[in-house]
C-alpha cells in the first residue's frame, strides 16, 4: 500500500520548527511551564535540589525533559526561575502589604506573618541560597542580587513612614530593623537541619505558626514606640 506523501504545508511547519520546540498536542503552554516549576519545587522541598535529576521532575509534572529544555534553558535556567517565581510572589506580597494607599495598615506583626509564612511554603530556598548564591559563584548570584533587595527596600521605607508618625521608635536604625525582620524569619529554616537534630523542631504547620507569634511578640515589642507598645 503506497504511503501518502505528506502535504506542502506540513513539510512548512516541519521547517518552522524549532529544534527542541514542543508540538502543540504536548503542551498546554503556561500551565505546563508552572507544572514543571511546582514538581521542581516539591522534589527540592523532599530532597534538595541539588540531589534532584532534571528527568525526575519531568516525570512529575507529566511531561517529558525536552520541556524543561524548551521553558528554561538548562539547570540553571531552572534554578533563577524558581527563584523569580518565589521573590516574585513574596514582594508583591509585601508591597501589597505595605502600599501606603491600601485601606488597612500594614502592621508588625502582619509584615511578620507574610514573611515566615513564605519562607514555610519555600523551605528550601535559605538552604539553596547559602549553597548556591553566598559560598560560591554562580549563574544565581547576581540575579539574586538584583532580586533580593526590593522587600528588603520596602520595609526601610515603611519602618521610616511609621517611624515619622510616631508609631515606631525614633531611634530604630530602618535598615537593620528591616534585615532583623526577615533574618528571624529565615533563621531558623536556614539552620533546620541542625535545629531539627539538636532541638527535635518538626518545619510544619505548628511550627510556622509558633515562629509567627514568637516573632510577632519580639518584634513588636522592640520597635513600637513606648505608647504603642502592648503589656
Amino acid at each position: 500500500m503506497p504511503v501518502e506523501a505528506p502535504s506542502e504545508s506540513a513539510l512548512t511547519e516541519r521547517r518552522a520548527r524549532r529544534p527542541g520546540r514542543p508540538r502543540r498536542d504536548e503542551t498546554n503552554g503556561a500551565e505546563l511551564r508552572s507544572a514543571l516549576l511546582d514538581a521542581a519545587t516539591e522534589l527540592a522541598v523532599e530532597r534538595g535540589f541539588d540531589k534532584v535529576g532534571l528527568r525526575e521532575i519531568a516525570d512529575r509534572a507529566g511531561a517529558s525533559p525536552a520541556m524543561i529544555s524548551y521553558y528554561f534553558g538548562d539547570r540553571d535556567g531552572l534554578y533563577i526561575a524558581m527563584f523569580t517565581r518565589v521573590f516574585d510572589r513574596v514582594t508583591e506580597q509585601v508591597l501589597e502589604l505595605l502600599d501606603p494607599d491600601r485601606e488597612t495598615e500594614a502592621s508588625v506583626e502582619n509584615l511578620v506573618r507574610v514573611h515566615v509564612t513564605a519562607i514555610s511554603r519555600n523551605a528550601w530556598v535559605p538552604q539553596l541560597i547559602a549553597r548556591e548564591v553566598l559560598a560560591r559563584d554562580t549563574p544565581l548570584r547576581k540575579h539574586f542580587d538584583e532580586k533580593a533587595g526590593g522587600p528588603i527596600e520596602m520595609m526601610i521605607a515603611w519602618i521610616e513612614r511609621e517611624k515619622e508618625r510616631g508609631l515606631l521608635r525614633a531611634d530604630l536604625d530602618a535598615e537593620l530593623t528591616a534585615m532583623s525582620i526577615a533574618g528571624l524569619s529565615v533563621f531558623p529554616y536556614l539552620f533546620g537541619p541542625i535545629l531539627k537534630r539538636n532541638a527535635h523542631l518538626g518545619f510544619d504547620e505548628e511550627f510556622r505558626d509558633r515562629l509567627i507569634a514568637h516573632n510577632q511578640k519580639l518584634i513588636a515589642h522592640g520597635i513600637r514606640a513606648r505608647t504603642e507598645n502592648r503589656t
